[in-house]
């Protein structure tokens, strides 16, 4: 298309042969024109954001009239400007929606962008163009160019050649292959070592010859042709290529005689004068003054003379009175036509008739002058003009009311004329009016009155937890245990964090999805507490009960237990991370072992602890870490307890073993995203 190959819109006109065929032909043109218009558009939008994606300053000089170049780039420069300053992508209501969905997409894409090669970032956070002339890459026999993103090694070559980096040596331009020679029509081009020549191929014409060194065309001698080219009364110049005789120029009053090849003198017979072109045109004598007739008489002018005729008749519409033609005034004598509402108006010898204001004469009387045909300016802005016999009225539209006769129509202000039009706003505009409704309320087909929006079931997920329409708006509400947060989302109370739970001295009080759980880590007979959530092994105790088959600590005792807390929410992404081991680097004689059971578990839903163990699942890495990953769906839960049993053994011998007790809370609230 022309917008894709040119960057340019031009619309050419043609014709057709019939008026049918040119309407259509009128459509289709303008149609491809704007076409061409929206590709050309979008064509520049693309380079603007290009350019902004490449980290470039938008181009001020050469696309500064291309409107959509500059709106694209800078909307595309403002999103990357905004992420590479971690600022936030949510679209801008300031901006429309174009420009906003570009911000937003450059903005998200900003942390990925780097510069070209060849360039580096600036501290205005834009790519620069790297001078590598400066670290003088070329050899010292070549000059170094500096180009966008790279450079050029340029040789000095003598005029007539070019350096060839193909070559590494100054090569011959050929003139006549790349057109950069001087070389007329008929002329053929021969390149040359360092320049070329032209050669003829044509004749020149009559009266030319070709310069043998030039191969131009000179003109030829043709002097002694003009000698003998001479003719009496005719003068011969010499043209290029030949010659013309033309006749010598005669004196005013003489005329060239062919013939005799000569100037000869000009008469006019009576009653003729010669003018300056060489004409004889008659003399009329009758408009000489004094006229050479009688009072009595007319003067009749005739080719050469003129006559006098003796007349005793007066003309039509004139009488005769002591051998005087005096005026008849037909108007006043009624011998006229003119019909009402004409007037008579009398002339010398004859009369006409005049109409009134308001009327034009027309096929013999006088009819009404449609002054509204006359064009709008007749009547004020806002007005029509109504014709009335011999005159008109100028009648305000609606919404519009006349100030004074034929001056200006004045907007009628309907609502402050009817303040109840309107059921809550009214905007008054030039001959109409139109209501608005107050936000959260939408205009009913009455266009007048307004109703409520259900903005809760018009639109999804609008708030986390649960939405309630009130008149005019919505309410965000949360469930017991949860704040409202900007409005619409549920932040959680940390219960523990706060200390207003009620959970004993020795407990651990862990913060839940919308409340807390209070948890005792008492540790077991022959185990010392560390903290609040570790229990290890007492040597001492160990010691004492070493006799006692029953109590005395063997290598299948943990040595630790920790306990470790988690609250999930009721909706999360799967599978997902829940809790992650960390073991100390691992002998080569050493290797660990991991056991994952289900001690206790409340599940409205289901009774079988396999299906509950089936939704979790260790991954163990090969430096022996460990990853607790949930790979199915939850159901809201009072409580899951897992341990983790970690084996280590030497040299496939049970060495020790050390338990992690979790304790899983599911959130019993279903939040939307």
């Amino acid at each position: 298309m022309q917008a894709e190959s040119t960057q340019t819109c031009s619309m050419t006109r043609q014709i057709w042969a019939s008026k049918n065929t040119k309407h259509i032909s009128i459509h289709c043109r303008f149609l491809t024109h704007i076409c061409c218009l929206s590709n050309l558009r979008n064509f520049f939008c693309e380079e603007g954001l290009k350019t902004a994606l490449r980290l470039l300053p938008c181009n001020e000089k050469i696309l500064e009239s291309k409107d959509s170049y500059q709106i694209c780039c800078k909307c595309c420069e403002l999103g990357v400007r905004t992420g590479r300053d971690q600022g936030d992508c949510e679209p801008m209501t300031v901006l429309d929606k174009k420009c906003s969905e570009q911000f937003t997409n450059c903005c998200k894409r900003a942390k990925f962008l780097s510069c070209d090669a060849g360039f580096k970032m600036g501290d205005d956070e834009r790519c620069q163009d790297i001078n590598e002339c400066l670290s003088s890459p070329c050899p010292k026999t070549m000059m170094c160019k500096n180009t966008p993103g790279s450079f050029q090694c340029i040789e000095g070559c003598e005029f007539g050649y070019i350096w060839s980096m193909k070559y590494g040596q100054c090569r011959d331009i050929d003139e006549c292959a790349i057109l950069k020679h001087n070389c007329t029509h008929g002329h053929r081009c021969e390149n040359m070592p360092g320049s070329f020549r032209c050669i003829r191929e044509s004749n020149c014409g009559t009266g030319y010859q070709v310069d043998p060194v030039t191969q131009t065309c000179m003109l030829m001698n043709v002097n002694r042709i003009l000698m003998n080219a001479g003719k009496p009364g005719y003068i011969c110049k010499n043209v290029p290529g030949t010659y013309k005789c033309v006749p010598e120029n005669c004196r005013f009053g003489e005329k060239f005689n062919a013939f005799y090849g000569r100037c000869e003198k000009m008469q006019c017979r009576s009653g003729f004068n010669l003018t300056l072109t060489g004409k004889c045109i008659d003399i009329n004598e009758c408009a000489q003054k004094p006229s050479p007739c009688k009072l009595s008489e007319r003067c009749d002018n005739i080719p050469g003379s003129y006559r006098c005729v003796q007349t005793f008749t007066c003309s039509e519409g004139l009488e005769m009175k002591d051998l005087q033609c005096l005026d008849i005034d037909e108007c006043a004598i009624g011998n006229h036509t003119c019909l009402p509402p004409a007037i008579c108006k009398n002339t010398y010898g004859s009369f006409h008739c005049e109409c009134p204001t308001g009327f034009i004469f027309k096929y013999d009387t006088c009819v009404d002058d449609d002054e509204c045909s006359k064009g709008s300016s007749i009547c004020p802005i806002n007005s029509e003009c109504r014709n009335t016999p011999g005159s008109y009225v100028c009648d305000c539209t609606s919404g519009y009311k006349m100030i004074n006769e034929r001056g200006i129509c004045e907007d009628i202000n309907e609502c402050e004329l009817s303040p109840d039009v309107c059921e809550q706003k009214c905007i008054n505009i030039q001959g109409s009016y139109y209501c608005l409704c107050k936000e959260g309320y939408r205009l009913n087909s009455d266009k007048q009155t307004c109703r409520d929006l259900d903005e809760c079931s018009m639109i999804s997920n609008l708030c986390q937890y649960r939405c309630i329409n009130i008149p005019g708006s919505y309410k965000c509400i949360c469930p017991s245990g949860f704040t409202i947060e900007r409005g619409s989302q549920c932040r959680d109370i940390d219960e523990c964090h706060l200390g207003i739970h009620n959970c004993p001295v020795n407990n651990i009080c862990v913060n839940l999805q919308g409340g807390f759980r209070c948890h005792s880590t008492d540790c077991p007979k022959g185990y010392e507490k560390f903290g609040n959530n570790r229990c290890q092994l007492n040597a001492r105790w160990c010691q004492k009960h070493q006799n006692n088959t029953n109590l005395r600590c063997t290598v299948h005792k943990p040595v630790k237990y920790i306990y470790s807390f988690i609250s999930l929410p009721a909706r999360m992404n799967i599978p997902t991370e829940i809790f992650r081991i960390r073991n100390r680097k691992l002998s080569r004689n050493q290797h660990a072992e991991f056991d994952l059971r289900l001690i206790n578990m409340n599940d409205p839903y289901n009774n079988s602890s396999q299906i509950i163990l089936d939704k979790f699942q260790l991954k163990i890495n090969p430096s022996y870490n460990v990853h607790l990953i949930v790979t199915r769906d939850l159901h809201p839960i009072d409580e899951i307890e897992l341990h983790i049993y970690m084996k280590i053994f030497t040299n496939n011998t049970l060495h020790s073993i050390s338990v992690m007790k979790l304790f899983i809370d599911i959130n019993q609230y279903d939040f939307n995203p």
